[in-house]
């Protein structure tokens, strides 16, 4: 299987060139959709899943991803475009 493969299935680049070897096969970690781990195992692809514990699924999930930022409020998106717009 070839990088490019993983890329098409929706594997971020970023991320994958930093696990790839630079010569041969080694394992990567990747986080997939059902639908794009489908798509991989219907090409022969051999994936293994890797489970976490309910108490760190609960701690991932409360934390969030750090992305969201809100717009209407004190410092949220709203306030850093006009921001931006005059300064």
């Amino acid at each position: 299987m070839s990088g490019r493969m993983l890329l098409r299935a929706g594997a971020d680049g970023t991320e994958l060139g930093r696990q790839l070897p630079e010569k041969g096969t080694g394992p990567v970690e990747l986080y997939l959709t059902g639908e794009q781990a489908g798509a991989l195992r219907g090409k022969g692809v051999r994936l293994t899943e890797k489970k976490v514990s309910a108490q760190t699924h609960n701690r991932l999930k409360a934390a969030g991803d750090g992305v969201f930022r809100p717009y209407c409020r004190e410092g949220g998106l709203k306030h850093q475009m006009a921001e931006d717009v005059v300064g």
